[in-house]
Parts: structure tokens; C-alpha cells; sequence
């Protein structure tokens, strides 16, 4: 059973991402649309003070050796405007071949999609192809972007977890029980803190 509104993330707490390769539930609107203005949202006056907090970090994971040549960078850019500050969106294959074809890429954000088997030829759409989160990272340093959202699957937020990349969870709880064979994976829940919660709906 579900505890109280407020109570952290509990070894209870639901995390089924998906069950043969869609969603178990029925889409939520209210939740969609919450999930664009999240990802869609810039503010250009904190752009710089992101930008600085970022390459810093970078620089630190390149001194761990991280490397200098990216896939990524000859791929197709994946938004129409590339003038326009925009988030980064990066997901998997799984997660991006889920998406109606009517609505990709996902429009006023840099789509970018993780895969080792997808190339240029396979995806119409202009997204950019990468094969590792090294080459994501190394992708993110040639971009200008405001902020960097991972949309899954399990195993894209597995290694993100694991490499300490996330600072950040947008965390749904669906009231009711659904068969699913995807799951949000197990993390070291003091790394992080309740900042808000919203309404139930």
C-alpha cells in the first residue's frame, strides 16, 4: 500500500517503467503535459552559472579518463531550432522507438537518442546517435543547452545512477498495481532529498 504523500522513497514505493514495451497504464494527460513544460522550460538569465557548474564537472570527469572523440557529434541535430536555448532529452532505443511516431522527436528539445545498433540511416528524425554515456558526455560539452534530462529506459538511468550523473528525480507514483517487466532501477536513496511533492490527481 501507498503511505502518506510526503513520506521519501520507500523500498515499497512502486517503480514499473513498462511491460512489453509500452506503458502498463493508461497515458495521463495532466501528467504528459507537466512532463513537456518540465523539459521544455529555460531560463537564459541562469544559463551561464549552468554552463559553468557543468563544464567544471566535465573537466573532472575527463581528468578520470574520459576521452576526446565522439559519434555523437557527426550525427543529425535533434531540434529545429538550433538558435534556440533547449533542454537535452537522451533516452534509449527501447524508449524512443514507444514514442507515437507523431510526436518525435520531441519537439523544442535536443533529442538524443543511446543505442549501439541504431545509425543515421535507421532514424528519419533528426536526433543525435550515440553508443555509450561517455560519448554523451563528450557530446554535452560541444552543445549549448540549458538542462539534461534522461528519460530512460531502466538501463540508461541504471548507469547514470551508478556514475553519480543524476542530481535530480521527477518520481510518479501510479495509485494501482500494473504487470510490468521494466524497472526503475534500486539507488542509494540518502544521495537524495524530498524538495516537493504535488498534488495527487
Amino acid at each position: 500500500s501507498e503511505g502518506t504523500k510526503n513520506e521519501p522513497f520507500s523500498p515499497r514505493t512502486f517503480r514499473g517503467l513498462g511491460n512489453k514495451g509500452t506503458l502498463p497504464w493508461k497515458c495521463n494527460s495532466v501528467d504528459m503535459k507537466y512532463l513537456s513544460s518540465v523539459t521544455t522550460y529555460v531560463d537564459e538569465s541562469k544559463y551561464e552559472k549552468l554552463k559553468w557548474k557543468r563544464e567544471r564537472y566535465l573537466r573532472m570527469e575527463a581528468s578520470q579518463g574520459g576521452g576526446d572523440n565522439t559519434s555523437g557529434g557527426d550525427n543529425t541535430h535533434g531540434g529545429d531550432n538550433a538558435d534556440k536555448l533547449q533542454n537535452v532529452v537522451v533516452m534509449g532505443r527501447s524508449t524512443w522507438e514507444s514514442i507515437p511516431k507523431q510526436y518525435k522527436p520531441l519537439p523544442n528539445r535536443i533529442n538524443v537518442v543511446l543505442s549501439k545498433t541504431l545509425t543515421k540511416e535507421d532514424v528519419k528524425e533528426k536526433v543525435f546517435i550515440i553508443d555509450s554515456i561517455d560519448d554523451l558526455l563528450l557530446l554535452l560539452k560541444k552543445l549549448k543547452y540549458y538542462k539534461c534530462f534522461i528519460f530512460g529506459g531502466a538501463q540508461v538511468y541504471r548507469e547514470c545512477l551508478s556514475r553519480n550523473l543524476i542530481k535530480q528525480i521527477y518520481f510518479t507514483r501510479i495509485n494501482g498495481a500494473y504487470p510490468c517487466d521494466v524497472f526503475f532501477p534500486e539507488f542509494d536513496e540518502s544521495q537524495f532529498r524530498v524538495t516537493s511533492v504535488s498534488e495527487v490527481y
